[in-house]
């Protein structure tokens, strides 16, 4: 049975695979953008596998495609654009601290 915290890890990269595919980015290309193996991309998305994103590689993926990291984390809830520059600067400071 899985942990509601694999269960929660697994929207994400499914999420980010859905919205890779959508805007037409291959594993390949993805890899390049984050800088690692597109077998890494493939780990990731297999669910045999328990490898994941890391935050930074998130807020990459999300610079790169304009889209907000919010919707990846909470895809249900209404953010108000103007609380979306106060997200990625919480964003940007969790990963500065890691």
């Amino acid at each position: 049975m899985k942990s509601e915290n694999v269960d929660f890890q697994d929207q994400v990269i499914q999420s980010i695979k859905k919205l890779r595919t959508e805007r037409g980015i291959s594993q390949a290309k993805l890899s390049e953008i984050l800088g690692i193996s597109r077998g890494q991309i493939g780990n990731i998305e297999n669910p045999k596998y328990s490898h994941k994103y890391t935050l930074k590689q998130i807020d990459t993926i999300c610079k790169h495609l304009d889209y907000p990291i919010e919707k990846i984390f909470l895809p249900n809830v209404k953010i108000a654009p103007e609380c979306s520059e106060a997200v990625n600067a919480v964003i940007s400071s969790i990963i500065k601290y890691e």
